[in-house]
């Protein structure tokens, strides 16, 4: 495995088991991705993608480390599940934030496997709260070139999202 994918999933699986649940937010939801790239519909593929999204969040200041994990169950349109573990780092102004991330991807089936690059992306958002609960609405593009095994070589799954999750604890 690559280095970096092993960076990120370790971030991730640290993050779970070294906070304390008291000081973690925790969050589930659903995240629209559209991929930029015309992907010809005739063959039964599509350009859009619906995820089931998890995530746990740090404060650190007005920092805040994000670790998520998106199950998309039907990606691209093609059957396959498509499971992508990714970390984020924002700064947190109160009502709003912004920052930068990196995601891994890995593809069941066929042509599956986890991608041959990392995705990097943008994602700025809104989170306020609701009593003993919050709601995070966001945007975010990501930055995502790979190849997954034999079949699916240097394809550019750029892609736009809008994503919202209710968060509690913390």
């Amino acid at each position: 495995m690559n280095r970096s994918l092993i960076a990120v999933l370790s971030l991730v699986l640290a993050m779970t088991i070294a906070v304390p649940a008291t000081a973690a937010q925790f969050g589930l939801g659903l995240h629209y991705l559209r991929t930029i790239e015309e992907i010809s519909e005739d063959d039964g593929f599509s350009q859009n993608d619906w995820a089931i999204l998890g995530s746990i969040s740090i404060p650190i200041a007005i920092v805040r480390v994000e670790g998520d994990l998106e199950w998309v169950p039907d990606y691209l349109g093609s059957d396959d599940h498509l499971w992508v573990p990714s970390v984020h780092g924002f700064l947190d102004l109160g009502l709003i934030y912004g920052g930068v991330g990196i995601g891994w991807s890995y593809l069941t089936g066929d042509f599956g496997g986890w991608a041959t690059n990392p995705w990097y992306g943008l994602r700025g958002g809104v989170q306020f709260g609701l009593g003993g609960l919050s709601l995070d609405g966001f945007l975010s593009y990501r930055f995502h070139s790979a190849s997954f095994a034999d079949g699916v070589q240097n394809v550019n799954l750029d892609a736009f999202t809008i994503g919202a999750q209710v968060k509690f604890g913390g």
